[in-house]
């Protein structure tokens, strides 16, 4: 690629945990639950995403900060008990970047570049997330220098 895609910035959010919770059945009315229990312990999540696993199953990665971790191991260990996940993680110390728009909707290859830029700084991303202006990497913090770095290149933001 010669030219930078020009965008509206990077947002880095550091110190979090990333938990995983992964395997378990999508009830309605009843996995709403799981969020409900966070926002009930005023544990505010600054990264989102639900998918579907081969089996059917549903796949949670939501990101706290880590000076809250402690407080949900007790909603963990209930999700634990009532949801029977076939495995639950938290990785600690991970960092959320966010490239963000303008204008994302419109223009083509930006995923793509922001996954040519992780194979290019040899980094794995835990979790993945877009919406129509950004898309949100979540990475282990030691990776984070690499992984802007190689964003850079490929992409143009303000200083």
């Amino acid at each position: 690629m010669n030219e930078k895609i020009k965008c509206g910035g990077l947002i880095e959010r550091c110190d979090l945990c990333l938990v995983d919770i992964m395997g378990y059945m999508w009830r309605a009315g009843r996995s709403c639950r799981i969020l409900a229990m966070f926002a009930e312990h005023k544990i505010p999540l600054c990264y989102l995403s639900i998918g579907k696993c081969a089996d059917g199953s549903k796949q949670l990665a939501l990101c706290v900060d880590m000076k809250v971790i402690g407080n949900c191991r007790p909603i963990l260990d209930v999700v634990q008990a009532e949801f029977k996940p076939q495995s639950m993680e938290l990785t600690e110390d991970v960092v959320i970047l966010t490239v963000y728009g303008p204008h994302f909707y419109e223009r083509v290859a930006l995923a793509s570049e922001v996954y040519a830029a992780l194979c290019e700084a040899g980094v794995n991303a835990h979790s993945v997330g877009s919406s129509i202006n950004s898309i949100s990497l979540v990475i282990n913090a030691t990776d984070r220098d690499a992984t802007i770095a190689s964003l850079h290149s490929r992409f143009e933001w303000p200083e």
